[in-house]
This record gives structure tokens, C-alpha cells and sequence, in this order.
């Protein structure tokens, strides 16, 4: 979850709301960035933050789903402040959960790392003296970000390499992102924030977004106007595709599509089942609706992303061939 604000931010609050409800988490690793009183020696009276609206939210929001796919993390929240801001005020809340405390520690770590290096925030600083001047990104913090040495696979690159030799491409694919739970709800919705953000991480377009309870017709009502209406390139599902009794995500994108993908079903599952043996239960289906490539993925948020991350690169492909491109 990120969120980019004037006001002041209450670490306690935020970390209570965070863990309401979640009684999985075992780890809270909690960063606080806060302004200090000197710049390269100068005593500092204020600092001014600019960002770019959309296109920070974005990366950030990148960073956060790459964060998602390396670390086996419950939640991630981001909080950043923007205006002057004066000497000791709070900056950046960046907080991380986990079933354990490694994965919450390395993945509050890999957040600030890149926030400090990739995120479009601009900083000017005052001196008591009356001199302002902008600041330009450290050495240090490009160091800290190659210290987790993974450049083809920071989301925000137009193409990331699978390892393999694999790249993705989606350029101006757009994608609707329709997330199923009967619990869950938009601000909570992590698996949606992961998709969304490594869709905008393969240079796709995030057209489309909703949440809806496991409801087969009111899926199966999304999925058509998404498809026939709308006229998406992909639609990625997050959720119900487990053997449940409410878990009908598979049969409402068979009563709207016509050519089923086996083979990417097949790609997701032996992915999970690298993972864990109860990847071997997911029921999802990938099939198109006339040229929409409908993508059935689990709800969990690695789950989701791995899955994802399992087809990705054969996305364009398929789409050229649904439009009578050949092989």
C-alpha cells in the first residue's frame, strides 16, 4: 500500500491498523526516515519535497510488487511525505510484516533501498543561512540498491529478464485487474496492488481495476463488458480458483470464453508446485474471449505474482496470434 501526503504520520497508528485482523503475521519491521539538522555541513532550517503525482505512486508501487515476488512478505506500506517539512520531522514510514522476521527485515530494507535510489521525489534544502539547493541522489544510496543486485528484475524496466533468457514486453497492453474475495476488501487488496505494479513494471496499461465476492454471475457480468465492451488486451483474476465451494472463478471465465490456453495453466501450477505441494489444488483456467486473454491467478499475493511471472513473456505472443498473427 503506498501513500503520498502532507500531514504527519502516527507510526503506532498506522502499524495497528496494518495488523488488524492479520493474526498470521509473526515479524513488523518499521523504518522512519526524518529530517536532520545538517546538509554537507551546513546547519539545515527546512526541506522541501516535490514528487511527480502518478508517476511516483507508480514506482513505488513497482518496487513494492518486486519486494512481494522476493520476499515472503503478509503486508508492505509505504507512507511519504511531501511540502517543507522542518528539522526532526517525520519523511517516509516504510513498514513490512511477515510470518517471519527475516523476510520482514530484508523486505523494509529492499523498500527504502530503491525508494532512495528510484523514486521520483525531488528534495531542496534550506540552510539557516537562507541557501537553497536541490539535492541530487547519493552514492550511497545507488550502492545500498546494488547491494540486492537484481537489475533486470526491478519492475519500472520495460523488459525483465525471467532469468532463462526469458524477457516480458506488454507495451500498451492494456489489462484489467479483477480481484475475487468475499472478504477482502480495496484496501486490503495486496495481490491487486502486486499485479498492478508489475503490470506498469512491463510497460502495460492498467485500464481496468474492480473486487468482487465470489459470485459467478457478477464475475462472469465483469469479465464479459471487460472483454466485449471494453475490449481489453488481458485480464488478469486474482482469486477463487481453489476447490472451495464459493471458489467459482473457473467456471465463470469458461461461460464467457471460447479457446482455453491449457499450457498456461499448466505453467502456473508447476510454478507454485516448486514452491509448495498445495499448488497441485488451484483450478485455474487461461482462455480467450474473443481477443482478451483471460488469466485465472490464486489470491495470495506470491502466489498471484509467481504465477503471473510464469506466463508473462508469452503474453505478446498469444495476443498476436489471437489476432491472426502466426507463430
Amino acid at each position: 500500500m503506498i501513500r503520498i501526503q502532507t500531514e504527519d504520520f502516527s507510526t503506532e497508528r498506522e502499524v495497528e491498523a496494518l495488523l488488524q485482523g492479520r493474526t498470521m503475521v509473526g515479524g513488523v519491521v518499521t523504518f522512519v526516515g526524518t529530517v536532520r539538522d545538517l546538509a554537507e555541513g551546513d546547519a539545515l532550517e527546512a526541506m522541501i519535497l516535490e514528487h511527480y503525482p502518478g508517476m511516483t505512486e507508480a514506482e513505488l508501487a513497482r518496487i513494492e510488487a518486486a519486494a512481494r515476488a522476493r520476499f515472503a512478505v503478509e503486508e508492505i506500506l509505504v507512507v511519504h511525505r511531501v511540502g517543507r517539512l522542518q528539522v526532526a520531522d517525520n519523511i517516509v514510514l516504510v513498514v513490512a510484516t511477515a510470518r517471519h522476521r527475516a523476510d520482514a527485515f530484508d523486505a523494509c530494507r529492499y523498500m527504502i533501498d530503491y525508494l532512495k535510489k528510484s523514486a521520483t521525489f525531488w528534495k531542496q534544502e534550506i540552510t539557516t543561512g537562507g541557501t537553497a539547493r536541490w539535492v541530487e541522489v547519493c552514492p550511497g544510496c545507488e550502492a545500498a540498491a546494488g547491494r540486492w543486485e537484481e537489475p533486470n528484475n526491478m519492475p519500472g524496466c520495460k523488459e525483465h529478464d525471467h532469468g532463462h533468457g526469458r524477457t516480458v514486453a506488454w507495451h500498451d497492453v492494456r489489462v484489467g485487474i479483477l480481484t475475487l474475495s468475499d472478504s477482502r476488501e480495496r484496501a486490503t487488496d495486496a495481490s491487486g496492488d502486486a499485479l498492478e505494479g508489475l503490470v506498469r513494471g512491463y510497460g502495460g496499461v492498467v485500464a481496468a481495476r474492480d473486487l468482487l465476492p465470489d459470485d459467478r454471475e457478477k464475475i462472469r457480468e465483469r469479465l464479459h463488458h471487460w472483454a466485449r465492451e471494453e475490449q481489453l488486451n488481458v485480464i488478469l483474476t486474482t482469486g477463487g480458483t481453489g476447490p472451495g465451494p464459493r471458489d467459482v472463478t473457473p467456471e465463470a471465465t469458461r461461460d464467457v470464453c471460447d479457446r482455453e490456453l491449457p499450457g498456461f495453466a499448466e505453467l502456473i501450477r508447476a510454478a507454485g508446485l516448486r514452491k509448495k505441494r498445495s499448488a497441485a489444488l488451484t483450478r485455474g483456467v487461461s482462455a480467450f474471449c474473443d481477443r482478451t486473454l483471460v488469466i485465472n491467478l490464486p489470491g495470495s499475493t506470491r502466489g498471484a505474482v509467481e504465477s503471473l511471472e510464469a506466463v508473462a513473456d508469452l503474453v505478446p505472443h498469444a495476443l498476436r496470434m489471437a489476432h491472426g498473427g502466426g507463430h
